[in-house]
């Protein structure tokens, strides 16, 4: 039995430190290396490109007035 934990153990140990070295690398998310462009995309806003292609970043619900742009730091009106 104590062969067993022991053999466990040290399956574990070189399966950690094959780990590591991927590491250094970069992230990996799903079998998929994730890029600059996939880091800049922004997931906690509602993201909206305007006619003039400038980007607005809002948060939660969106009023027919004004919002709150967090990318600008500006209240911006909507239409």
């Amino acid at each position: 039995m104590e062969i067993l934990k022991l053999l466990v153990q040290v399956i574990a140990f070189l399966l950690i430190i094959s780990g590591i070295p991927s590491c250094s690398q970069g992230w990996v998310v799903a079998n998929v290396p994730l890029t600059p462009q996939d880091t800049l995309t922004n997931t906690v806003f509602t993201e909206i490109v305007d006619v003039d292609s400038i980007t607005h970043w809002y948060y939660g619900n969106l009023s027919n007035y004004s919002n709150w742009c967090y990318l600008h730091n500006d209240w911006e009106k909507s239409r």
